[in-house]
């Protein structure tokens, strides 16, 4: 059964492309690309010379080759292949401290318990690589074991005292472990390589804090407003302090004592913001909000998490109209900055009013067209209102702006699909399919998938398998791939263990979809395994009763001899909208009817 949309159509089974279909794809696109692998650093050499020319060759040269190899195939996805690559550079060189060390990154993604051990090994045959350490840090912070962790980074540190970030991993170490002399020594030590700054006197007053050590906090804070007299951000954090320890009226006797100074100062309204939005005092909140956005010293960037949380303050009470009219008041004192615009048309879009939504997101991107979350959500404003010929246009105007994202070539294919532009976009696919990247191997294998599905429209059998053969190429595990290729083969009644194996592989990966259970149940059927089909699909019907799944059963039940449950089954297909010829005649004459496809 191919899978998400399809029907039978002139004895065969096409696609049928939808919005839906193009948003759903979209998110597994998205999902399989955080499995991406970086692309080799290809040696030359390597690419021009073929494995038998290295029998004679000396150790390091075959080392390289299997190395080539072993990212070649980590690139297409297939990581079986990969380790057996490292394994193989191993044979020849036990104490390669890189194959160690890139076969535990492959055990780690696998999940296989020997990743760490593995590790270990690198370290051992390469003890002074700081990389392997700091990923041996990882795994015991991992594992919690950071004393382990602890030691591992005093010893790098150590060897390198001026570099800082080391020094940060054992600041959060010495926390989570309560080592407290060791915290302070730690800011001290980073002090010293980069002077007092706001982060490191922060991390001091929590400390002090957290010991209740109040006037040593306070210290602190006053030590770091004497070194930046004229900050006055930084005068705010004494009273921000007394908030936190509960002293209001010190906070309040501090932050007025400041306002009295510098009257207009939005870093002193946005501390007070906070305080009154506890004490549920919207008049207060009103004041301090237009403070705050009246204050032009301070950059938008500091303000817009405030914004935010006023927006999501109303959305909370269902006043929609207050929202709109403070959004208004925000694009009058900033009407050039398209974050607003941008986060007005992001909070339309939730709210459902996508009109509304497409102009705000059109003027952020007028304003800063560098800005890809913007079309991003255009883009499915248009998927919303089924707007494909516009779609094809944001996705067009946004791949020049972000070549490099796949996404957007994607919708271009299926926009054209759904135009039924069948031949423009199988030229894209080919286009994209030659030109884009190696690195970019899970869209490849993505769109030829598509074009194979495409070419099936048509009946061009034997172009559709050379397609889904490229799109397993690419990808190994494209279940879409494995799942509509296997049934296009039993369909065909070809190369059926082949289309077995293969179908195999998306119920292991999904054994609850119910169109992978009907593809193998039928694949089964095709091969004579009635008792394996009837158990197939009998499963794939506990998730759906789909008309293609009910067909499919009545026919392996006529085969088991079970008429009369046969024509039940093809009843309910037909009461379903199964529309097949073939499927009423079953009905009339109470026979099995073997589709006739001229495969070529």
């Amino acid at each position: 059964m191919l899978y998400l949309c399809s029907q039978f159509l002139s004895k065969k089974r096409i696609i049928t492309y939808t919005m839906r279909y193009i948003y759903i794809i979209m998110l597994l696109y998205a999902i399989n690309t955080a499995l991406r692998a970086q692309q080799p650093k290809e040696s030359l050499f390597l690419q021009k010379i073929a494995e038998d020319q290295l029998i004679d060759s000396t150790n390091t040269q075959k080392i390289d080759y299997a190395f080539y190899n072993a990212q070649k195939y980590k690139n297409r996805g297939n990581f079986d292949a990969t380790i057996k690559e490292y394994l193989r550079c191993l044979e020849i060189d036990s104490t390669n401290a890189a194959a160690w060390f890139e076969l535990s990154k492959m055990y780690q993604f696998t999940n296989n318990n020997d990743a760490y051990k593995t590790l270990l090994k690198a370290i051992k045959y390469a003890p002074d690589n700081d990389y392997y350490r700091e990923i041996e840090a990882a795994y015991c912070i991992s594992k919690n074991e950071y004393n382990k962790a602890i030691k591992i980074f005093e010893k790098l540190s150590k060897k390198h005292k001026s570099k800082t970030s080391y020094l940060y991993n054992l600041l959060s170490l010495y926390e989570v472990t309560g080592k407290g002399k060791k915290y302070l020594n730690t800011i001290n030590k980073i002090e010293v390589l980069r002077d007092a700054s706001i982060e490191t006197v922060m991390a001091k007053v929590g400390y002090y804090n957290r010991k209740k050590q109040h006037k040593k906090a306070i210290a602190e804070i006053n030590s770091l407003i004497d070194k930046y007299p004229h900050n006055t951000e930084y005068k705010t954090l004494i009273g921000q302090y007394y908030f936190t320890i509960s002293d209001t009226t010190a906070a309040l006797s501090s932050l007025n004592d400041i306002i009295k100074q510098y009257p207009n100062n939005g870093y002193v309204y946005m501390v007070l913001l906070d305080y009154y939005n506890t004490k549920n005092d919207e008049q207060q909140v009103e004041y301090c909000l237009n403070k705050i956005i009246e204050d032009q010293n301070i950059d938008i960037s500091e303000k817009i998490e405030i914004f935010i949380n006023h927006i999501r303050h109303l959305e909370a009470k269902n006043k929609e109209t207050e929202a709109d009219e403070f959004f208004n008041r925000l694009i009058e004192y900033y009407p050039k900055e398209s974050v607003i615009y941008a986060l007005y048309g992001a909070y339309l879009f939730e709210r459902k009013d996508k009109d509304k939504a497409e102009d705000q997101l059109n003027t952020a991107i007028s304003l800063n067209p560098e800005e890809e979350n913007n079309w991003n959500i255009l883009a499915q404003i248009q998927i919303l209102n089924d707007s494909v010929a516009k779609l094809i246009k944001v996705a067009d105007e946004a791949e020049k702006l972000f070549p490099n994202n796949s996404t957007w070539s994607y919708y271009k294919v299926m926009g054209h699909i759904q135009l039924k532009r069948e031949k423009e976009a199988i030229e894209l696919i080919d286009f994209y399919e030659k030109n884009i990247d190696d690195k970019e191997n899970i869209f490849k294998s993505l769109i030829m998938s598509v074009k194979g599905d495409l070419l099936m429209q048509d009946s061009l059998y034997t172009e559709a398998f050379e397609s889904y053969e490229k799109s397993l190429s690419y990808n190994p595990n494209n279940i879409l791939t494995l799942n509509n290729y296997a049934y296009f083969l039993s369909e065909c009644n070809t190369e059926l263990v082949k289309a077995e194996n293969m179908s195999s592989k998306t119920i292991a990966a999904e054994p609850q979809n119910s169109t992978y259970l009907d593809t193998y149940a039928w694949i089964l059927f095709k091969r004579g395994d009635l008792a394996g089909a009837k158990f197939y699909i009998e499963r794939a019907l506990m998730y759906s009763d789909d008309a293609d799944l009910l067909e499919h059963y009545g026919d392996i039940l006529f085969k088991l001899g079970e008429t009369q449950k046969a024509v039940e089954e093809w009843k309910k297909s037909k009461s379903k909208g199964n529309s097949s010829p073939n499927l009423q005649k079953k009905i009339d004459e109470k026979i099995y009817i073997e589709k006739e496809l001229k495969c070529k």
